[in-house]
């Protein structure tokens, strides 16, 4: 009886755990906020708050928005969610990935989301249904991230899907998911080091934002501490930027590669770090043939490496059309479900990154979804084929020049003979007929030796004319 319960006890112990590893730290985090920002500006203390500030982000990292009667705030913290969904799948990996676990789980994570409704000083944006729909999409991702890393548990499958499909076709679907989870990381990564570029241009007008606010060192520090929790979200809006879709705060400001300013934005200090326009044309061009070039790259490397399709254009042959066909067909499909894993990655990121920080004018705060994953994806898709097409070029060049090669030699091997001829038949009609070898008659040498008694009396007479006088 015991072991049965132990699964479903898993479950619940892991959800109490997970949300106790998250809530807590946070809790402290913004109780230290609160007594800093009191201590350095001098007035009430709000550690009343703590508690209703920790339920609210926890919510908020969840994608439940709140607002109040002047601030509303719908951007999720992109950090603080992957964060959550980290420890909800690393605690799972420890205690077990049953399937009776997770349902016990989810139940009791579900609970624990509606007791974080209580008591709120602020007003969630969501009704109670959704609230509990959001908590458990970010519970199952958690789990579902620990239950893939489950080898044993996904044998079944795997199994199932060695019996019905080809090793070949298994090997292009690899390929092809993670060619586009290694895109998108790169993609961020560059989101990342404009971020950074950001940061090092714009300190000194965050500085100076701070100063008009009157802010101390301490609520400072503070600040650009929890402000790290939206860097996913910059990350993101800054590749938009950078690749040449822009993004917007509300309607007050829009910022691409050619337009953008923070003068008619609210004094908020982070809002000081985005950039100003690129005037330089040639800089432009280059920042957003970036996508390009990392399809390209990354395409030829896949084409060409021995895990990837090991395509070697100098190693072509025209005898073997068959299965040159399919080596150049199979890298079609797997840069086509690449293209198709970028795509959705790049929507879902990029919906995820916005929200909201008012009611007016900034309703809207992040991208425009379909142009960012259009100057996104495309792009990198683009760079992709046309690694394949550079590659099939060279080996068409290589088959093409092999074969001239050989029709050459056919044609000079298959020409001699009637030249000799030709030369032969002049010779005749010169008069300098050719003269014919005779053939080579082996020597035959008789060694049996003759009695001297022989010799001289098998001479026979010759006859012969003369004047008629014998000698005695």
């Amino acid at each position: 009886m015991n072991r049965k319960l132990m699964p479903w006890l898993r479950g619940v112990a892991a959800s109490c755990v997970a949300m106790l590893v998250y809530a807590v730290p946070l809790g402290f985090l913004m109780a230290l906020v609160l007594l800093v920002a009191a201590m350095e500006e001098g007035g009430d203390t709000m550690s009343a708050f703590t508690v209703p500030l920790t339920q609210a982000v926890v919510l908020l990292s969840q994608g439940v928005g709140f607002h109040t009667s002047s601030i509303v705030v719908t951007v999720v913290p992109l950090l603080l969610a992957f964060l959550l969904v980290a420890l909800i799948r690393s605690v799972f990996r420890r205690m077990g990935t049953d399937p009776r676990g997770y349902v016990a789980g989810l139940a009791t994570w579900l609970v624990l989301d509606r007791l974080l409704e209580n008591n709120l000083t602020v007003a969630l944006n969501d009704p109670t249904f959704l609230v509990l729909c959001k908590g458990a999409l970010v519970f199952t991702l958690g789990f579902a991230w620990a239950f893939v890393r489950d080898r044993e548990r996904l044998e079944p499958l795997r199994g199932y899907l060695r019996a019905h499909l080809s090793a070949p076709i298994r090997h292009v679907i690899a390929v092809g998911v993670r060619l586009g989870l290694l895109i998108v990381a790169i993609v961020l990564l560059c989101g990342l080091g404009t971020v950074i570029a950001w940061i090092v241009l714009g300190h000194h007008a965050v500085g100076a934002a701070f100063d008009m606010m009157h802010v101390q060192a301490g609520s400072r520090a503070l600040m650009c501490v929890m402000a790290v929790a939206w860097l996913p979200n910059l990350m993101l809006w800054a590749v938009s930027w950078l690749f040449g879709a822009g993004f917007s705060i509300g309607d007050l400001a829009t910022f691409t590669l050619t337009e953008g300013s923070a003068a008619h934005l609210p004094a908020l200090p982070l809002f000081r770090l985005f950039p100003q326009p690129v005037a330089d044309p040639t800089i432009r061009l280059c920042v957003t043939l970036i996508p390009i070039v990392v399809g390209f790259t990354l395409g030829l490397l896949v084409l060409i490496a021995k895990r990837g399709f090991g395509l070697r254009p100098s190693q072509a042959k025209a005898s073997d059309a068959r299965d040159l066909l399919f080596a150049y067909a199979y890298p079609v499909g797997a840069f086509c479900i690449t293209s198709a894993v970028v795509s959705l990655m790049c929507t879902l990121l990029y919906a995820l990154s916005d929200g909201a920080l008012g009611t007016k004018h900034l309703a809207s705060v992040g991208v425009d979804v379909r142009h960012a994953t259009n100057a996104t994806a495309r792009p990198c898709a683009s760079g992709l084929f046309l690694a394949w097409g550079t590659m099939l070029l060279l080996t068409a060049i290589v088959l093409a020049v092999r074969t001239l090669i050989a029709r050459r030699g056919a044609t000079e091997s298959g020409s001699g003979a009637p030249a000799k001829a030709r030369s032969v038949s002049s010779q005749q009609e010169d008069g300098d007929a050719p003269t014919e070898k005779k053939p080579f008659t082996a020597r035959v040498v008789n060694s049996t030796p003759q009695q001297k008694e022989k010799q001289g009396d098998d001479n026979e007479p010759t006859a012969t004319t003369g004047i008629g006088i014998g000698l005695p």
